[in-house]
């Protein structure tokens, strides 16, 4: 009886193991009918995140469309954070200035002729006249003056207000003789032996004279060569000069 008791409850487990054999087939399908589920939502959750994604772009993209036809208004005020706005008004000014470009146009044509060059003729210009202010030497370079002025684009009429001073040439030959003198007497302040010599310095029609005493004379030709350097000096004359001999 005892034997037969134990051989019973060796024997017991195998049902109970025979019923997990029976039953790991069952879970094994089921494990692949749920990762066959799984599996599609898987998918639509990735084709979600990427649709999202593309949405994203699709959105950066429309609102980078949208910069260039954006609002005056905005594009005003983005124009005016560059700087753009006041460049434009500047170009703006600058056109309506056309008046003073033509002013510009006449005097340079008036510079360019030799007989009017030395005179000092101011320009005055409307919508389409011009009128010529100053003084000439004759009648014949007044008309010149406004021969000239008459060829300039634009201009469709010359009030010539000119007035002709038959002793202007004197006048102004006499004036550049003054500011000759003027700077022969700065060249020589730049040389002590030629500041203390104490020279006298005048000029006519563009030569240059001086007088004084000196004891060496290569002072004089000093004093000469540095005048020679003045723009406008035609000559130097240093006979008035005497060289004082010693004792």
């Amino acid at each position: 009886m005892d034997k037969d008791a134990r051989d019973v409850k060796r024997l017991a487990p195998w049902p109970n193991n025979a019923g997990l054999g029976h039953l790991l087939p069952v879970f094994t399908v089921c494990v692949l009918f749920t990762s066959q589920l799984m599996n599609p939502l898987l998918a639509q959750s990735g084709q979600r995140s990427i649709t999202s994604t593309q949405s994203s772009d699709d959105q950066s993209q429309v609102a980078d469309s949208k910069l260039p036809g954006m609002s005056s208004a905005q594009e005003s005020k983005a124009k005016k954070d560059n700087g753009e706005e006041g460049t434009e008004k500047d170009n703006e000014g600058t056109g309506k200035k056309a008046v003073s470009s033509l002013i510009l146009t006449v005097k340079l044509a008036l510079l360019e002729d030799p007989r009017l060059f030395p005179y000092e003729i101011e320009v005055e210009a409307g919508s389409d006249e011009v009128t010529l202010a100053g003084k000439v030497s004759t009648e014949a370079e007044k008309a010149a003056a406004a021969k000239i002025a008459s060829t300039v684009p634009t201009v469709k009429s010359v009030s010539n207000k000119l007035e002709v001073v038959k002793e202007l040439p004197e006048m102004i030959a006499h004036r550049h003789d003054e500011i000759i003198t003027h700077h022969v007497k700065e060249r020589f302040a730049k040389s002590a032996t030629v500041t203390a010599a104490h020279f006298d310095v005048t000029t006519e029609q563009g030569v240059v004279s001086l007088s004084g005493t000196v004891r060496f004379q290569v002072i004089v030709l000093e004093a000469a060569e540095a005048a020679r350097e003045v723009p406008g000096v035609k000559a130097v004359r240093t006979d008035k000069v005497r060289i004082e001999s010693e004792g």
